[in-house]
């Protein structure tokens, strides 16, 4: 028989790793250039249409409820600051829809041909489908 192999464990399991040069970054390292700003409102207008989301999940909770639970809910809406907040979640989403189209076609390079969509089509129609869409929700709604 032979005897167990043991492996030799150093004390410090960084040691003998490889070491990369971590750069220092700053906590306002988004203030810096015009395109960490729109990136960081971006991120953050995300933040507030996800706040949005969840109060419609808590008015679904409270319809499941009954309807004590629902007219709360209903009164919450009407509160003052409720409607600041779904005010700044209109403007977010809008913010958040218009960066979003902006970078789409450095996303998505549209190849017709030889040749590729200019960024400026890729960009007015993905405007002409949101406007389609809301319009088939509006009307399907109940109409204008």
């Amino acid at each position: 028989m032979s005897a167990p192999v043991t492996r030799r464990v150093p004390a410090d399991p960084v040691a003998g790793r490889r070491r990369p040069y971590r750069a220092p970054v700053r906590r306002t390292w988004f203030l810096a250039k015009s395109e960490y700003r729109a990136y960081a409102l971006r991120e953050f207008s995300s933040v507030i249409v996800g706040l949005f989301v969840l109060d419609l999940m808590v008015g679904l909770v409270a319809l499941h409820r009954g309807r004590d639970s629902w007219e709360w809910w209903v009164d919450l809406q009407t509160h003052p600051v409720n409607l600041v907040l779904t005010g700044l979640a209109l403007v977010m989403a809008i913010v958040h829809a218009t960066t979003w189209f902006q970078a789409t076609p450095k996303i998505i390079r549209v190849r017709r041909g030889r040749r590729y969509v200019a960024d400026r089509w890729v960009v007015l129609m993905h405007y002409l489908l949101l406007a389609l869409f809301a319009l088939v929700v509006v009307l399907w709604l109940g109409g204008l």
